[in-house]
């Protein structure tokens, strides 16, 4: 129930609205999620992708937008934690693949919620290759919620790989419920326990 918690104020504050002056007095990696934002923010406010007969290609578009923003594969180690040195290259790749769609099924099955929230850029921080973007989201009922995005640049762009919602890190939320799968399992038994999962949400949307 956490991790619900923390994804649905997650996809809000990537989905909100940042005002122009706080462009202006961002660093790279701010100014390259607010520019993200933005893009998300074109296609949901797109008439002609509006309805329900219109929610896939919504969907998906917006999806095109905003991944790229986000390090999948860093995402995907550290949700893994200690486990992701034992893992074979194949191993590897077929778990980011299963993480990522994770996320992308916690993202675009939340942006039909979207009703005009704002987020303020609080600070930013920058040590060599890492970034902290410090946010506040301000929901409709003047809500307040401390949201941050921590970035890394490597190679040569800034890119998410972890958000910390209210103090509550995404990917530490993820690796905690895998570490207690693997406490019990095999790694072969989570895996298949994602899959499933991911069968049945689909199969519910049917």
């Amino acid at each position: 129930m956490k991790s619900r918690r923390i994804l649905s104020a997650l996809c809000i504050g990537v989905f909100c609205f940042l005002g122009t002056t706080t462009l202006s007095h961002a660093g790279e990696p701010g100014k390259l999620l607010m520019e993200t934002i933005d893009k998300g923010l074109v296609v949901l406010k797109d008439p002609s992708l509006k309805g329900d007969e219109k929610i896939q290609e919504r969907r998906q578009k917006l999806w095109k937008e905003i991944s790229p923003i986000f390090n999948f594969e860093e995402m995907s180690k550290r949700a893994l934690g200690q486990h992701w040195k034992n893992r074979t290259p194949d191993e590897r790749k077929e778990f980011v693949e299963l993480f990522t769609n994770i996320m992308k099924d916690a993202y675009i099955g939340k942006t039909d919620t979207y009703s005009g929230e704002k987020i303020v850029l609080i600070g930013e921080k920058q040590d060599n290759h890492y970034a902290t973007i410090q946010t506040k989201l301000i929901t409709n009922k003047n809500t307040e919620v401390s949201v941050e995005y921590n970035m890394l640049n490597n190679p040569g762009e800034w890119k998410i790989y972890d958000v910390i919602i209210e103090g509550v890190s995404l990917v530490n939320n993820y690796r905690s419920q895998f570490n207690n799968i693997l406490i019990k399992s095999s790694y072969k038994e989570l895996v298949q326990k994602i899959k499933e999962k991911k069968g049945k949400e689909e199969t519910a949307k049917k």
